[in-house]
């Protein structure tokens, strides 16, 4: 009678060690479970007029979800991008934040929908469905957060271009 092989014939064939075929299906199982670090954010600069901001780029669901939640400042050439692969009805919440700000929707580089000193909640660790929500009245596929008041100062208004430049 013939002894039963621990491992797939397969395995056999490519003449993969056992210790070591065993150590390649172990990874291949775990690897779904491996911790991942998160995407790498990128940068860009956004212009308008005379004003420059360096900005954080979420181009991820899971930068999106985080956002600018949990900063506790934001410098006034500072802000964040949000990018999205088409266009459609973007809504925002202030799930973790700390600071007040300017919400600017784009279709491509135009300004469609500004929300003004849009506050953070009672407590940053408010639960989703007593937060309130920001939506544009148009589609978008960008949309622009800068500091609380900065909009309004620099005469930022709908149908404004933006200019952008990526990387870096």
């Amino acid at each position: 009678m013939r002894q039963p092989r621990p491992f797939p014939a397969y395995f056999n064939r490519y003449r993969v060690p056992p210790p070591l075929a065993f150590v390649l299906l172990l990874a291949l199982l775990l690897l779904p479970l491996a911790p991942t670090s998160a995407p790498a954010q990128g940068k860009a600069r956004v212009h308008f007029g005379d004003h420059t901001w360096t900005v954080d780029v979420a181009d991820t669901p899971t930068l999106q979800r985080k956002g600018l939640g949990g900063r506790a400042a934001l410098a006034p050439d500072e802000g964040m991008l949000f990018l999205y692969p088409d266009k459609g009805r973007r809504t925002f919440w202030m799930r973790g934040m700390l600071i007040p700000i300017d919400i600017v929707w784009l279709d491509n580089r135009r300004v469609v929908h500004i929300e003004h000193r849009v506050q953070p909640p009672p407590t940053p660790d408010t639960p989703p469905p007593q937060l309130s929500t920001y939506e544009a009245p148009v589609p978008a596929n960008m949309v622009l957060e800068i500091p609380a008041g900065q909009a309004r100062e620099l005469g930022l208004s709908v149908g404004d271009r933006l200019s952008f430049e990526f990387g870096g």
